[in-house]
């Protein structure tokens, strides 16, 4: 049975419910749950399965998914249990608002009123049970250094478990240049300790 999902229109008003796919082929807006794992140095980074359909093995936020149409916002946490296999307290996630993002390929067009939020970390890698189907693995990197690469000012960053593999803005799913400008502000809360 085909998922549904809640259809905007460009003020983020409901118009009514359509499928995944067609609200991808015809470019139609609708709502994403974003989470971003941070301490007070460092964010978690995720690398897309290869099985995926869309932007396989590209790094991407730490756990995102769509909304479907029987969903509110906060809903969206299970995106983080079932993609990572952790408990997430509702109690430690920082909304930081919603920013429209927008990728267009060939016969796909996403267009995403992508609710983000900040969740404030204790875990440890080896802490994951990642659901193999969406994530081959999680990764992380000074968020100086990811702030840096999402503005420009940096070409590559590595992770701080693994230095020798170098990631560029490239290797990430290709959202809008102002998301990933509103994600880089975003983490100057988690860096200065304002969580």
């Amino acid at each position: 049975m085909a998922e549904l999902l809640k259809v905007f229109d460009e003020n983020y008003k409901y118009v009514h419910d359509e499928t995944r796919g067609t609200i991808h082929k015809k470019g139609l807006w609708h709502e994403t749950f974003h989470c971003w794992l941070v301490d007070d140095t460092n964010v978690f980074i995720q690398k897309r399965s290869a099985t995926k359909k869309d932007f396989p093995s590209l790094y991407d936020i730490t756990a995102a998914g769509h909304l479907l149409a029987d969903e509110e916002v906060m809903d969206g946490i299970r995106e983080v249990e079932e993609e990572l296999g952790i408990k997430v307290d509702p109690f430690k996630l920082k909304q930081m608002g919603f920013v429209r993002d927008v990728i267009k390929l060939p016969g796909f067009i996403d267009k995403e009123f992508a609710n983000v939020f900040l969740y404030h970390s204790t875990f440890a890698l080896d802490e994951f049970t990642l659901q193999q189907e969406e994530v081959e693995s999680i990764h992380s990197v000074s968020i100086e250094d990811l702030q840096a690469l999402f503005t420009g000012e940096a070409e590559t960053i590595t992770c701080t478990e693994d230095t020798s593999t170098d990631i560029t803005l490239a290797d990430f799913v290709p959202h809008e240049t102002a998301y990933f400008q509103a994600v880089g502000e975003f983490l100057s809360l988690a860096k200065s300790g304002g969580m």
